[in-house]
């Protein structure tokens, strides 16, 4: 079947543009008619694959084009296995228009990227009724919630099952066989019938879920039950063991569900933070109470001693303690003056703080938290794909097991015990255990990365992380604060102010930290204008400024090498003696030096010192108790960077590089079979953070980070570098141990329940369990302690 689709496209400029796009979707051989509309931005095909647009939207991005889908995000009832997530993604993935299918069962929910089209999304709605399962649309208040919920068809099913498990139990007790049957009967098709209804939509798709397994079991045991009591034969009736079974699996389940709960705990946290009201003032400053969702960039906001901020923005009335605890991982309070940014989330303490909202709800930094982790919950790690296949085989193999082991014992003569076999085949098997294994450990891991400040982009992020050899630092803004102050200055021809002033002028169109600190060293002077400008990365910068409004005049500023290099082009000798010896010294004391000269002298030397961040040296020891090797890669000067190096403890280090150089430094790590970490400022460092197989950029939750890092720290602790690490790791044990209990737990029970050594009931008990044992051990990561905690305590 053939299909038609009509999607906008982002890039088209020109007549060119509309014959490159056109011949890329004509080279598709699964689109049999295509045209491209310049006009609408409109782009229609026919294409009797549901893969060809995935394929072409990657294509086109490859060469400058975008389909705009649309992202999204939903809560799903009716999840109950692995193969219930392998039947789902199937039955979209023949979908058109659809890409990015994900189906995350522990959270019991589904992400994927549509065409913006209402009929496509009609489509999709329809197939996931169609197979069983109810939606809702997935939004901030119907995340995964932690609320209590009385499961009374449990209380129901385990009250009426108790009766049957008592002549079990006292042999000296005994229950008629009708008394049985009526006890037996509510509590296989009331308490049971969510089972029922799974296996049925199941068997209309060709299918089989864990509720197949269940209603074939159960079914078995009870109606052999009723089979054996109408021939007379009530020594041997199973009714006790069909209630039990399903008691304990909706026991299960419900266990299940609240360590599920658990697990995906951090994003309702998250969610709980924002307030839903704030008081918004006018301009004669009356307040007035409204949604967050009405608050736009500009609006001023008052905030009262111990409410939590609505909005992200600046403080532009009013002092006050701030915790940002929940967002960053900061302990401490913060004091907040006029001219700080708040974050929305954060606490106020005893103050009354006004402030001037910066971002709308929608992109507030709390916002793009929750995003960042909500996607990196729905992502799945590359083994989870073979989980799903073996899933996907799972169901049947265990009914052939079981009617196998039916066969075998019936031939031998025993078909009771040929029944109890196959009947504890079909309930012990559990492939839930299967499928909750990744997401679980996956989801609470990410959750707790979140509490603690450190936020996985996705789930590629978590897995090279744990993988990690090789950290590479840059020196500036990353090991120190990034802040530099001038403190010395060297003139033979200028005093210290004209110096600093020539110089403050020649930056004002510099974001370099040197730039800032030259011109906060000249504050309250006023600047020379500045008619051209020009940097070169790692060298320095080049202006063009008016002296005193009359004449024009080309200044430098950069490392030794750069500005030799612009004086020797007009054959003049750069650096005398007392300067070269001068810059030494500083050199040798740690200061980064800056030359500053005109196309026919060097005018003076400036001497700028920068402080290391609290936590480095404890970060560099921590990371290398952990067993990866640490480098630095700096564009300063060779003797402040082994100064440096020595001060942290980096052996490996190297100075003077440009960016081009630091992209091949780790380069040649990545040939000698590493996994490079890179951190950096998240600008400066752009090429080599996208080189490594994670990038790191101490943002402390800017956009910059937030929109580029493989891996986002809330704060800039370098510590949080190795806890991330150090998270990775522990939540790859995690998962693994997962995995080796789900599949040991069905080699090994299957096959003992096959022979006839277990009770119906014990299988049914041992099935629930499973799934619970697996989503507790995940739940243990909620409550991970970092050991770089004690680490640091130890060398304080």
């Amino acid at each position: 079947m053939t299909d038609s689709l009509v999607f906008p496209l982002q890039g088209l400029r020109c007549a060119g543009c509309v014959r490159k796009v056109e011949k890329i979707i004509s080279e598709h051989p699964d689109v049999s008619d295509a045209s491209v509309n310049l006009a609408l931005n409109q782009v229609r095909l026919d294409t009797s694959s549901p893969e060809a647009l995935p394929q072409l939207r990657k294509r086109l991005s490859e060469q400058g084009f975008d389909i705009p889908f649309v992202r999204h995000c939903w809560q799903i009832e009716g999840l109950n296995c692995a193969s219930c997530v392998s039947k789902l993604e199937s039955a979209l993935a023949k979908q058109q228009g659809i890409d990015k299918v994900s189906v995350n069962l522990a959270l019991n929910q589904l992400s994927f990227e549509l065409l913006p089209d209402t009929q496509t999304l009609a489509q999709v709605k329809k197939t996931l009724a169609s197979n069983g399962f109810s939606i809702k649309q997935s939004t901030a208040s119907s995340q995964p919630s932690a609320k209590h919920v009385i499961p009374w068809r449990l209380l129901f099913s385990i009250a009426l099952s108790i009766p049957l498990v008592m002549p079990m139990i006292f042999s000296s007790l005994s229950l008629p066989a009708l008394w049985q049957l009526l006890l037996a009967t509510p509590v296989q098709f009331y308490a049971g019938l969510a089972f029922y209804k799974g296996a049925w939509q199941a068997l209309k798709k060709g299918s089989s879920t864990m509720d197949t397994l269940v209603v074939m079991g159960t079914s078995t045991a009870y109606f052999y039950s009723i089979y054996l009591w109408m021939n007379g034969q009530t020594g041997h009736l199973y009714f006790e063991a069909a209630a039990v079974i399903i008691s304990l699996i909706l026991l299960g389940k419900y266990l299940e569900t609240r360590a599920k709960q658990q697990a995906a705990k951090s994003i309702a946290d998250l969610v709980k933070l924002s307030p839903q009201r704030a008081l918004k003032l006018d301009a004669k400053g009356i307040g007035e109470e409204v949604d967050v969702s009405e608050l736009l960039v500009g609006d001023v906001i008052l905030v009262k001693p111990g409410e939590q901020l609505a909005a992200d923005g600046q403080v532009s009335w009013g002092s006050s303690e701030v915790s940002e605890a929940v967002i960053t991982g900061e302990s401490l309070p913060l004091q907040k003056e006029v001219g700080d940014s708040v974050l929305a989330g954060s606490l106020n303490g005893s103050g009354l703080l006004q402030v001037t909202v910066s971002a709308e709800n929608r992109n507030s930094t709390l916002s793009k938290i929750i995003q960042l982790v909500s996607e990196a919950q729905s992502g799945k790690a590359p083994i989870q794909g073979l989980v799903d296949k073996i899933s996907h085989y799972f169901v049947p193999v265990v009914l052939l097991i079981a009617l196998a082991s039916l066969l075998v014992w019936t031939i031998y003569g025993d078909v009771n015990q040929g029944l109890i076999a196959a009947v504890s085949v079909l309930v012990i098997a559990c492939p839930c255990a299967l499928g909750l294994a990744t997401p679980t450990a996956l989801v609470a891991g990410t959750g707790r990365g979140a509490k603690l400040g450190i936020l996985y982009r996705n789930i590629q992020a978590l897995e090279l992380s744990h993988k990690v050899s090789d950290v590479v630092f840059d020196k500036t803004g990353t090991l120190t604060q990034g802040k530099p102050s001038l403190v010395k200055s060297f003139s033979s021809k200028l005093n210290q102010q004209e110096l600093i002033n020539l110089a403050a002028s020649a930056q004002q169109g510099s974001q370099h930290p040197l730039a800032s600190a030259l011109l906060k060293a000249a504050e309250g002077t006023p600047l020379q204008p500045l008619h051209y400008f020009n940097s070169y990365p790692g060298l320095g910068i080049e202006a063009q400024l008016s002296i005193d409004n009359s004449s024009e005049q080309r200044v430098f500023l950069g490392n030794q090498r750069f500005v030799a290099q612009q004086l020797a082009s007009k054959l003049i000798e750069p650096f005398s003696a007392k300067l070269q010896t001068q810059a030494e010294q500083w050199l040798q004391q740690g200061f980064t030096v800056v030359y500053v000269a005109t196309p026919n002298e060097l005018l003076g030397l400036l001497a700028f010192k920068d402080v290391i961040r609290p936590n480095a040296k404890q970060a560099v020891s921590a990371l290398q108790k952990l067993n990866l090797r640490t480098h630095l890669l700096s564009g300063d000067a060779k003797p402040v960077t082994k100064a440096f190096a020595k001060q942290v403890n980096i052996k490996h280090w190297q100075a003077e590089l440009l960016p081009a150089q630091k992209l091949k430094q780790i380069g040649k790590l990545q040939a000698q079979h590493s996994t490079v970490m890179m951190v950096g400022d998240g600008v400066n460092d752009a090429p080599a953070l996208a080189q490594a197989e994670i990038g790191i950029a101490m943002g402390g939750g800017s956009d910059i980070a937030l929109n580029s890092a493989d891996v986002v720290l809330m704060r800039d602790d370098p510590l949080l570098i190795a806890q991330a690490v150090a998270l990775a790791k522990q939540t790859w044990r995690t998962l693994q141990q997962n995995l080796f209990w789900a599949f040991i737990y069905n080699v090994i029970g299957i096959p003992i329940a096959a022979m006839g050594l277990l009770n119906p009931a014990f299988a049914g008990a041992a099935m629930a369990l499973s799934s619970v044992c697996v989503v507790s051990n995940a739940v243990r990561l909620n409550y991970w302690q970092s050991p770089i905690k004690a680490l640091k305590q130890e060398q304080q």
